[in-house]
């Protein structure tokens, strides 16, 4: 592809996705996935070691200590209680929040007038920036906005 074929802006999308990366992300979730059952082999021996044994894999024979699992994960699931129980507080004060913001009156709409003088745009050339579907907007360092149109990007050529 050259420069100018290529898509703009330059994101990896599902339909150009280049291989190499397609087999570093199955690399990489492999060996995360290997790491993961390694750290649990204990559980995953306690879970499959039964339907390992029918399929012939051997004997597994895992002593379940489950005060001690419960002893040591404690700390885990009290914060991940403390978190929810904050997250869910937030949660009701931000409605409770919104409940209160849907009651109060719209305020009224800015005149044209105004909102050029805001913008320091002339009410006229704002009206019929509004107007068109794409526009692109500078703002200035003394809050003084510049509206240009997007320039046009050639396409490809079409024969009739």
């Amino acid at each position: 592809m050259t420069g100018a074929d290529r898509p703009w802006p330059p994101l990896i999308v599902g339909a150009h996705v280049p291989p190499l990366v397609k087999w570093r992300d199955v690399l990489l979730t492999s060996i995360a996935w290997i790491c993961f059952v390694m750290l649990i082999d204990t559980e995953v021996i306690l879970f499959f070691g039964n339907f390992l044994q029918l399929l012939g894999f051997g004997q597994y024979d895992a002593v379940a200590d489950w005060p001690m699992y419960i002893k040591r994960l404690a700390p885990f699931l009290l914060t991940a209680a403390g978190l929810i129980a904050v997250l869910f507080m937030f949660g009701l004060g931000s409605l409770r929040q919104r409940r209160r913001a849907l009651l109060l009156p719209q305020p009224p709409p800015l005149a044209t007038a105004a909102e050029a003088r805001r913008a320091g745009l002339d009410e006229a050339a704002l009206i019929a920036w509004r107007d068109r579907r794409i526009v692109i907007v500078h703002i200035e360092g003394d809050g003084r906005h510049r509206i240009e149109a997007p320039q046009a990007r050639p396409g490809p050529a079409s024969s009739a």
